[in-house]
């Protein structure tokens, strides 16, 4: 496993916090449009997240991006799933 700095984590979470607030509230509408409760347990949100380079785009930052793409897969995970302390997220 990679070892990195306490403030690198940090970046790491606060870009995915970022991008759960730009994706989160389009993803619970879709959800809501097809029929089911607008509510994803934070297993969906760190999936939705680490999906499609959403981070890349709406993180705001490159530094920290670059660093998580070339994490082994767990330890993206792992990370991005440390931020997201709920067990469900939805309205």
């Amino acid at each position: 496993m990679t070892e990195l700095s306490y403030q690198m984590i940090d970046r790491i979470q606060n870009m995915a916090l970022r991008t759960w607030d730009v994706i989160g509230g389009d993803i619970l509408t879709v959800t809501e449009e097809m029929g089911d409760d607008p509510i994803l347990t934070c297993e969906e949100v760190v999936e939705a997240v680490c999906d499609a380079d959403y981070m890349r785009y709406h993180g705001r930052d490159k530094e920290a991006y670059d660093v998580w793409n070339d994490l082994p897969f767990k330890q993206q995970i792992k990370i991005v799933g440390d931020a997201f302390k709920s067990e469900v997220y939805g309205w």
